[in-house]
């Protein structure tokens, strides 16, 4: 092939890369697509991609490709000058080292840790705007060929690429994070204003979701009860007093308008509104009977019921076990609860294995 046709095809690849990268939402998902284009634009033996621990001030391995990575995962790299990856982030420049026995600043201790021989390395900084997120590594031309021009030029051109998937990436984990800690405090503030509720809406959620599961709905269905348990009773947070009643009426309807203001909940508001609808038509706000309530919302009124009849159950002088709270549960909820949730809570442990609390 010659040298035009080369480039030709390297830069078909790279608009390939471009779409591939883009489609990518999960970081570990992302770094094996990011690694592996490495290889095929380099031509080299392997790859890796190391991220910058900005706390700690130093670059560690993240994807290797071809080795074994539990190894290269304990090895941190000092961002200094003193390495190649150090100075390449640093200096935010990439670099051709073709014989790494001539390079001072080649890190040893990376092939005497994993008994793998270094040849050559091309390291490019993969930096999105002004901020320096990692080193992308190719390593050993095959054919001990030599790291050239045109190489730190497809690379520089990836880097570049994966700096925008990688920045969107870290991003998403980062709201997700937030997400996953705003509903912690959300948590702890319900259980701090009822007392005696610790763990209530983990184990409603629990029992819902396994429900979800085994009645088979949509991953969209399913995360929509998902969202709906950890907030069915945030309504109660604009009661105002420390004192709710048990059965207070007004919370489903409070939560429901408080998650359909916000864009990443209001799905869930309709299964929060009507969790307290029950098959029989016996339930509130609205007394929905039967198909009348959404198949989410019956999931999670059931849910609920169990774990809050449990609560008062387990600390009861009976000390009866499980099996036969449920047996009692089912049999006192025949009518109120969709037969065919009830069905499939009551064999639950024995067809699919697992216990519901």
């Amino acid at each position: 092939m010659t040298a035009q046709n080369k480039r030709i095809n390297a830069l078909s690849q790279l608009c390939q890369v471009g779409r591939d990268l883009s489609s990518s939402t999960d970081l570990d998902e992302l770094l094996v697509k990011i690694a592996r284009w490495v290889v095929t634009l380099s031509d080299s033996e392997t790859s890796s991609i190391l991220l910058l621990d900005e706390d700690r001030q130093e670059l560690y391995f993240r994807e290797i490709v071809g080795q074994i990575g539990e190894i290269y995962k304990k090895i941190r790299i000092p961002l200094n000058q003193n390495s190649i990856a150090g100075a390449c982030l640093l200096n935010s420049e990439a670099m051709i080292i073709n014989d790494v026995t001539q390079e001072p600043r080649f890190y040893k201790k990376v092939d005497e840790a994993t008994k793998f021989v270094t040849r050559s390395i091309l390291a490019v900084p993969i930096v999105y705007e002004n901020e320096s997120l990692g080193v992308i590594e190719s390593v050993n031309k095959k054919g001990d060929g030599l790291f050239d021009e045109a190489d730190k030029e497809y690379l520089t051109i990836l880097a570049s690429q994966a700096g925008v998937a990688l920045r969107n990436v870290l991003s998403m984990e980062q709201l997700q994070n937030f997400y996953m800690n705003t509903t912690e405090l959300f948590i702890t503030a319900l259980e701090n204003l009822e007392p005696g509720t610790e763990g209530h809406i983990i184990r409603v959620a629990r029992v819902a979701t396994r429900l979800a599961r085994m009645m088979r709905l949509s991953d969209k269905e399913f995360e929509t009860i998902w969202k709906a348990a950890y907030f069915h009773d945030i309504g109660k947070l604009k009661l105002g007093s420390r004192l709710i009643p048990q059965r207070d009426r007004r919370h489903p309807v409070l939560g429901a308008e408080i998650l359909s203001s916000i864009k990443l909940l209001h799905k869930a508001a309709p299964l929060v509104k009507y969790h307290h609808e029950r098959y029989d038509g016996s339930g509130f706000p609205e007394g929905l009977a039967g198909e009348q309530i959404p198949i989410g919302a019956r999931i999670l009124g059931l849910a609920e019921d169990y774990d809050e009849l449990w609560m008062g159950w387990k600390d009861g002088p009976s000390g009866v076990a499980e099996a036969s709270f449920r047996k009692t549960f089912i049999e006192n909820s025949r009518g109120v609860h969709d037969p065919a949730l009830l069905e499939l809570f009551e064999h639950a442990d024995r067809d699919y294995g697992y216990h519901i609390l």
